[in-house]
């Protein structure tokens, strides 16, 4: 009998050590959830925390990406620090920044990076998430696999920017972003005839969201907010507002 309590005696810090080691990861996931910004009450029912998680990766796939870079730069603009910037990184000049004014993104607060190469718009994208004046980042990309996508998110927890990876659900050359925090897709919906003028209505899926709960809304901008649409309005393909992104 008395061995029997001398080996767990000697086990014991065995098992404090495992325990140690099961609980860290848990609580380095709560402090990261614990830093959000709002979406809208209704989508924040769904999110951990009850708002989007700040500090990691999330993808945002739309149709012609012009939804898409208006659903990030809504959310990117709520993240808020002194000096902070929000930097887009393209392969094109086709963004037209004056577009994000409507959705609280101020010209001097961002940063328009072009690159040539994929492997330029990973390099640039992760020295972006690992500048300390840096509160978002905005990717367009078309792949990124699972090795790159673990470099974005160590890049993003360890000096605490957001990132946005946008993907274009038309084209054949986007794959799925790998090993994200959430996953959404936007599409343009028509304005529900109660509106009275001409603004900008998105279908909103929440596809994937560790840690939350998966969901669908139609919503309107409106006031600087989004707000739900009482009707249901049938998503049209292509339909692009016309206050354009792109110019």
């Amino acid at each position: 009998m008395g061995s029997v309590f001398r080996t767990e005696a000697a086990s014991a810090p065995e098992r404090a050590t495992r325990l140690r080691e099961t609980i860290e990861p848990l609580v380095a996931i709560q402090r990261r959830f614990s830093r959000t910004v709002p979406v809208s009450q209704e989508i924040d029912a769904g999110l951990p925390y009850r708002g989007l998680p700040l500090g990691c990766i999330h993808e945002v796939r739309s149709s012609g990406l012009a939804c898409g870079i208006a659903f990030a730069a809504m959310l990117a603009a709520r993240i808020s620090s002194p000096g902070g910037q929000i930097v887009y990184v393209a392969s094109d000049r086709t963004l037209y920044p004056l577009g994000l004014l409507a959705y609280g993104v101020q010209p001097e607060r961002l940063i328009h990076v072009v690159v040539r190469r994929p492997l330029d718009l990973a390099w640039a994208t992760l020295e972006a998430l690992r500048c300390p004046q840096v509160d978002a980042v905005l990717a367009v990309v078309k792949i990124a696999d699972l090795t790159l996508c673990r470099r974005f998110q160590l890049a993003a927890e360890s000096h605490g920017a957001t990132g946005f990876l946008l993907t274009d659900v038309v084209s054949r050359a986007t794959t799925p972003v790998a090993s994200v925090i959430t996953r959404w897709q936007v599409f343009p919906i028509p304005a529900p005839p109660e509106s009275t003028f001409e603004e900008p209505c998105w279908e909103i899926e929440l596809s994937y969201c560790r840690g939350g709960r998966p969901g669908r809304w139609n919503a309107a901008w409106r006031n600087g907010r989004l707000e739900p649409l009482a009707s249901k309005p049938v998503r049209r393909a292509g339909l692009l507002h016309p206050n354009t992104l792109a110019g």
